[in-house]
């Protein structure tokens, strides 16, 4: 049996509550720090981006405690907006008017720096968050350790971002390497490493 088929795969029933997890894992966030923003808005923008994996990837958690959530999507399918509707999420997006101009700009320089990478199909690690009373004991890890799994049996590479740069020595212990350091436009100014594990 592989890992990633031990992990608890999301019901629909659970979206609200792993939206809240996510909240909480992304507190320290750098974005949402630059962009101010409070805990009700990560919580929609947790649920805008599970309600989409949930439509065009897969959502899975360490157990049906949800400690920790994550969720990997085509390389090919971008979020846009009209994979949000579809996604069941317009009504969730609604809720970020507000953010629509940053959080637009943010997704085209993501997208721009992924394209110049020239990367051939990859799984792509699209969120991974542990909730704060569970970091440090192993979900983190469990997850992790699950999707290198399944990138090896596929024989497939793996991308992520990060705009933390103390994840970067977490990701480089599963195989990971920056490819590419992107500035985000302002009025963000933040750093951003996107981060390749090879086929093995």
């Amino acid at each position: 049996m592989s890992l990633i088929s031990e992990l608890y795969k999301l019901q629909k029933k659970d979206i609200k509550k792993a939206a809240n997890v996510l909240a909480n894992a992304f507190y320290d966030d750098p974005i949402y720090n630059k962009m101010e923003i409070g805990e009700d808005k990560r919580r929609i923008i947790s649920e805008l981006m599970i309600r989409f994996s949930f439509r065009y990837g897969n959502v899975v958690s360490t157990s049906e405690n949800l400690e920790g959530i994550m969720a990997i999507t085509p390389h090919d399918k971008p979020m846009t907006f009209l994979r949000i509707i579809r996604s069941g999420a317009f009504i969730v997006s609604m809720k970020l008017v507000s953010l629509r101009k940053m959080m637009g700009a943010v997704e085209k320089a993501m997208e721009e720096a992924k394209k110049s990478l020239n990367l051939e199909p990859y799984i792509y690690l699209f969120i991974i968050g542990v909730s704060q009373e569970f970091q440090g004991k192993g979900f983190g890890g469990k997850l992790l350790r699950a999707i290198v799994e399944k990138a090896d049996i596929e024989r497939k590479p793996m991308y992520l971002e990060t705009q933390n740069e103390k994840n970067v020595s977490l990701y480089e212990k599963y195989g990971f390497h920056v490819v590419k350091k992107i500035d985000l436009p302002d009025p963000l100014n933040l750093s951003m490493w996107l981060m390749v594990r090879d086929a093995k």
